[in-house]
């Protein structure tokens, strides 16, 4: 029996049309996403998948609620450095670009293989509210001294207080002697004291100051014959 040449042509036709569109999808491409298993089963998709949506709550939401343990989510890329990030979020408009919250005591961790490395960057200048660091442009919080570690007191020659930061008065116990008392509101005892003459650089010696009799007083001793035997202004620096 002679077969018609244009059999084969139709059967070589149905094979292109159900082949081609199988070896199309056969990293996963336009198949149906499968719950619980990996997609694509094997091999890895060559285009992005895009969930898009228009509504007032969330484009899509991810939740584990297994109890005790167990995650949201976990992304992981492969990208080189300045490249693409793993993840982006960004906000087309003024809102916020994400949100952290949690019920413990810990929001989060960032891990980073460079330890010395800075953990994240920004091009923002403002001031961070409630932010507390252990570390300031390399140096740590013990570096600082705090401002309640540091007092001062402007005082005038005949022992008026004149301005100050911890000192609360000021008198001129010793006339004669140029000897003046600085109270501050804690104790001082166990702090260093600097004072020196307010203006000019004195030329009749240098100023003494030492603990006076309270643990919240110190006693500045001037020249007896500074400022002309009247004594000078100085400032007396504390530092605890």
């Amino acid at each position: 029996m002679k077969r018609s040449p244009g059999l084969y042509v139709v059967a070589a036709a149905l094979i292109l049309a159900i082949g081609v569109p199988s070896a199309a999808v056969g990293f996963g491409e336009g198949r149906d996403t499968k719950l619980g298993k990996r997609n694509p089963s094997s091999g890895s998709l060559t285009r992005e998948t895009q969930i898009i949506a228009s509504n007032g709550s969330y484009g899509t939401r991810q939740s584990n609620k297994r109890n005790g343990e167990g995650g949201g989510a976990i992304y992981g890329c492969r990208s080189e450095a300045g490249k693409e990030p793993c993840v982006r979020a960004n906000n087309l408009k003024g809102g916020r670009a994400f949100e952290f919250a949690t019920v413990g005591k810990e929001a989060g961790f960032i891990q980073v293989g460079d330890t010395t490395a800075p953990p994240f960057s920004t091009n923002a200048t403002g001031k961070v509210a409630n932010l507390d660091a252990d570390k300031v442009d390399g140096k740590s919080a013990e570096e600082f001294a705090g401002a309640g570690d540091l007092a001062f007191a402007a005082v005038k020659a005949d022992g008026t207080f004149v301005a100050g930061r911890g000192a609360t008065a000021s008198t001129k116990s010793n006339v004669a002697e140029n000897t003046y008392t600085v109270t501050f509101n804690k104790d001082v005892s166990k702090c260093s004291f600097t004072a020196g003459a307010t203006g000019a650089s004195s030329d009749v010696g240098g100023f003494g100051a030492a603990i006076g009799q309270q643990p919240t007083q110190v006693v500045v001793d001037e020249p007896d014959n500074a400022g002309g035997g009247a004594g000078r202004d100085f400032h007396l620096q504390v530092i605890c």
